[in-house]
C-alpha cells in the first residue's frame, strides 16, 4: 500500500540525515550531492532516473518545513545549486534518522 503523499518514508529520512551529516561536515546539501550519498551508502536510487525522485523528496521536506532552500551556490566550478539546510523543525526529528546518520559517519 502506497504511503500517504507528504508522510517520512525512509528515503525522506535518509535525505534529513545526509543533509544533518554535510552540515555537520561543512559540505553542501544540493540534489546531486544527495543522490550520491543515497547510491553510495544506502544503495538505493542506483540508475540515473533516480535523481529526479530525489528531488521530489526535497521538495516535499521543503514544503513540509523540515529543511530549507538555502540558496545558489557554486560548487565546484559547476553552475550554481539550490542547496538546503534543516530547520528545526527537521533537527528535531533527529531521533528518527539518527540511525542513518550513524552509516554516514
Amino acid at each position: 500500500m502506497p504511503r500517504p503523499k507528504g508522510s517520512l518514508g525512509e528515503t525522506k529520512l535518509k535525505i534529513l540525515a545526509i543533509i544533518c551529516f554535510n552540515e555537520r561536515c561543512n559540505e553542501h546539501s544540493y540534489g546531486y550531492n544527495v543522490w550520491l550519498k543515497l547510491k553510495e551508502k544506502f544503495h538505493c536510487y542506483m540508475n540515473d532516473g533516480g535523481l529526479r525522485n530525489v528531488y521530489h523528496h526535497l521538495e516535499s521536506l521543503y514544503r513540509l518545513g523540515l529543511i530549507m532552500k538555502n540558496g545558489n551556490v557554486k560548487v565546484n566550478g559547476a553552475p550554481p545549486r539550490m542547496t538546503y539546510v534543516l530547520t528545526e523543525s527537521g533537527k528535531a526529528l533527529k531521533d528518527k534518522y539518527e540511525k542513518y546518520l550513524k552509516v554516514l559517519m
